[in-house]
């Protein structure tokens, strides 16, 4: 049985932590944009953290489900209904076999995820599940989701004694977006190898700037448009590796952002690295919003990882032990 698009978004694909190691061939890493949110998506359903989710602009999709699902929802709030049924996000759901999930409007957010329980029966192209459309390998066909497109599921639990006759069953679990979301006005970056490059005017613009997202932005990265910054000597730079969160000076003064679909290196200098429990924030701004950046030690960015980390953990516990009490009730297996 499969999930079938029954109508294509505009930018949906499969997604999944990212390919590494691989940067050297000149192949990027690819990977969710948010990826905190994929991980709370699959740990709702009781996936390991790498398993493949679908990842989701606006607008996005409608899928049908060809059978029973387990499947949660995390990210950008995209108001996502089932057949005649509201549901929310951050909350596991069982779906009906041959219900379908749509979603109406963008509420907050830029990136939705959506995971089932026992991910997708697809082949990991070098080491991962991710998409990279620039290649055509990876994911769905190495492509975005297009109509018609079935997706095979590799669970096929019987969910109907909780189900019963209902489109979805909606479960009493949530996970808070608030432990990992950040102040969108203060995100917080590490001063990098080209920072003194800046003049000192030019640094200190740089934290109090208002930056907004431009419309040209995509998962390569962030064009960001504010007051322009400016280097104490003009320089050419050699080519250096890059990663998701570089923040580069391009020579209009303008900044930016590199994220999950990033090119494996830039000529431009590096002036900072956004911090890697701030890039689900990041992530999800979407284009004409604006953002703030705060210099912070790197003391202080192992410090928001960890708490970061400590939440999924303490979520990953407490959901697979709710969930798996109610199966055994119900002796769903």
């Amino acid at each position: 049985m499969t999930l079938v698009v029954i109508k294509q978004g505009i930018a949906d694909s499969i997604q999944d932590n990212g390919r590494y190691g691989w940067q050297h061939l000149g192949i990027n890493p690819d990977g969710a944009m948010d990826k905190t949110a994929a991980a709370v998506a699959n740990i709702l359903v009781m996936n390991s953290l790498d398993c493949p989710v679908i990842e989701m602009s606006f607008p996005a999709p409608i899928l049908l489900f060809e059978q029973q699902a387990l499947v949660a929802l995390s990210g950008a709030d995209f108001t996502a209904w089932v057949n005649d049924v509201p549901v929310p996000l951050n909350t596991p759901l069982l779906i009906q076999k041959n219900c379908v999930l749509q979603f109406k409007q963008v509420t907050a957010g830029a990136w939705c995820y959506l995971s089932v329980k026992g991910g997708f029966a697809i082949d990991k192209w070098m080491d991962s599940y991710s998409t990279n459309s620039i290649a055509g390998s990876g994911g769905y066909k190495g492509r975005y989701l297009k109509k018609h497109d079935e997706i095979p599921l590799c669970d096929r639990t019987d969910y109907s004694a909780l189900l019963e006759d209902k489109d979805v069953y909606i479960f009493h679990i949530q996970a808070d977006a608030k432990q990992w979301y950040l102040d969108t006005a203060a995100i917080p970056v590490i001063e990098s190898k080209d920072w003194k490059l800046l003049t000192v005017a030019a640094q200190q613009l740089f934290v109090s700037n208002t930056y907004m997202v431009q419309p040209n932005s995509s998962r390569m990265g962030y064009y960001l448009q504010s007051a322009p910054l400016t280097l104490a000597t003009p320089i050419t730079m050699v080519s250096a590796a890059v990663t998701n969160g570089t923040i580069q000076l391009l020579p209009n003064g303008q900044c930016i952002v590199l994220l999950s679909g990033h090119q494996t290196t830039g000529g431009y200098p590096i002036i900072a690295t956004v911090c890697s429990a701030a890039l689900p924030t990041l992530a999800q701004i979407r284009p004409h919003q604006t953002l703030g950046f705060q210099t912070v030690s790197l003391q202080h960015a192992h410090q928001l990882m960890q708490q970061q980390q400590q939440y999924l953990q303490q979520l990953q516990y407490a959901a697979a032990a709710k969930l798996n009490e109610l199966f055994t009730v119900h002796a769903i297996n």
